[in-house]
């Protein structure tokens, strides 16, 4: 089932701006000599994993969509 292209389109650019700020953030860090938490890299872990499963989600199903679009809530929460 096809997912709407530009919701799509929204979402990985979100991801992938997110994606940007985190790692952003741990090199700031890192540069002043602190060690980033793990937290840190659990965003970054689960945005990366999104990225990947909104990549393609037109293989899923309509009640796959919806998870999926639930866990992208959750994960934004972080």
């Amino acid at each position: 089932m096809l997912y709407d292209a530009e919701k799509k389109q929204d979402m990985l650019d979100t991801l992938n701006n997110r994606v940007s700020s985190i790692v952003d953030v741990c090199v700031s860090l890192i540069q002043e000599g602190y060690i980033p938490n793990k937290n840190k890299f659990n965003k970054l872990s689960w945005t990366t994993i999104m990225i990947g499963a909104f990549d393609n989600i037109d293989v899923l199903s309509v009640e796959q969509h919806n998870k999926l679009e639930t866990l992208y809530n959750k994960v934004m929460t972080l």
